[in-house]
């Protein structure tokens, strides 16, 4: 798996099209085509209860400090936030007017694993 601690090289994700797999992505050329899969942090139990598996979530820059994504209902309602390694270049595109979405892939107790993609 590129990127892999195992595989010797760098930490960042090698670029990829989006659909060419789940990692970091820059699709002909725009490196704001970001889809990657991680686990939300500092998630709220009342969002995370009514959230569920197939649910896709805003992604929103909040500011700060300190400068953080999180990912929330349509209604506004906080479920968690994201760190990841495409953070500074999702906030980055956000600030440009670009819109990602959290697609929620699994929810297992307290944790929440979503696909931040390019909305």
């Amino acid at each position: 798996m590129s990127g892999s601690p195992s595989s010797g090289r760098e930490w960042r994700a090698e670029p990829r099209t989006q659909g060419e797999g789940i990692g970091t992505g820059t699709g002909a050329g725009d490196p704001c085509v970001i889809e990657e899969v991680t686990t939300l942090n500092s998630i709220s139990p009342p969002g995370l209860r009514v959230v569920r598996v197939g649910d896709v979530l805003d992604v929103v820059f909040v500011s700060g400090p300190p400068k953080r994504l999180i990912a929330q209902l349509g209604g506004g309602q906080l479920v968690g936030s994201i760190t990841s390694r495409s953070m500074l270049q999702i906030i980055e595109c956000i600030q440009n007017g670009r819109q990602y979405s959290a697609d929620v892939l699994t929810i297992q107790g307290g944790a929440c694993q979503v696909r931040v993609r390019l909305a």
